[in-house]
């Protein structure tokens, strides 16, 4: 079993527990640079343990993607917000030490989506990566979890309702995950996209509607080797 492994997780939790915000003046002091270095490799081998796999392969993502054209506000609550001091020499000793690589043109995400099969296993905490099917390892709770392709579809369209806050996507206001498991509960799998697409239009209007139903199916959708994304926008062509 290969241990697919998301470096910006990875990166991100590392670089911000090696540093201290005062609460009153708000500087940010930070752990020496070799003291986060070893706390990286202390990560890296404890996921590499804890999954059992017997070879592994690291993934960063880029500075830009293609999501990043569908819509320029992608990720952009994220904008302001600082990264940690030691960010980019982490990402560095990743890839100089564990051979991490840096993926061209899509997130790190796509990249363990695209890789995934029956001898992988998808090791992140990031929830997105539940509609790809296969092993997972939640490396911070230290869960294993089996997602079937049909737990897989299901989590992407509940995502297609809610959207997704952490990246900025907008979804259906009002319409948290319970609710829009629900409703693709109660909804005939064929009526799917119908019953969403209704959604979009009755939100932001039939033109903004449709237009961000097609860039959110985009955005959230993460690449996978042997599966398309399931949404289907024939439905325009029926009623308007």
């Amino acid at each position: 079993m290969k241990a697919l492994i998301d470096g910006d997780i990875i990166a991100y939790r590392v670089g911000f527990a090696c540093q201290k915000k005062d609460k009153e003046t708000g500087l940010v002091t930070a752990d020496p640079k070799p003291y986060a270095l070893h706390s990286t490799k202390l990560y890296v081998n404890q996921i590499i343990e804890d999954c059992g796999c017997n070879s592994y392969t690291i993934y960063l993502t880029p500075k830009t993607t293609f999501r990043n054209k569908v819509r320029e506000d992608y990720k952009g609550n994220r904008k302001d917000v600082a990264k940690p001091v030691h960010l980019e020499a982490i990402r560095t000793y990743l890839i100089s030490i564990y051979k991490a690589k840096v993926v061209d043109n899509i997130e790190a995400d796509d990249a363990l989506g695209l890789k995934q099969d029956s001898n992988t296993m998808i090791c992140s905490i990031d929830k997105d990566l539940l509609m790809c099917e296969g092993n997972h390892y939640n490396f911070v709770k230290k869960e294993f979890k089996q997602v079937t392709k049909e737990e897989g579809t299901r989590f992407f369209y509940q995502q297609m309702i809610t959207g997704d806050s952490a990246d900025n996507i907008l979804g259906i206001r009002g319409l948290g995950k319970v609710k829009a498991s629900k409703l693709l509960k109660d909804t005939a799998r064929k009526n799917w996209d119908n019953m969403i697409i209704d959604l979009y239009i009755k939100e932001f209007g039939y033109e903004e509607g449709r237009n961000r139903c097609v860039q959110n199916s985009q955005l959230l959708w993460i690449l996978q080797s042997n599966k398309q994304m399931p949404m289907d926008f024939s439905y325009e062509q029926v009623q308007k």
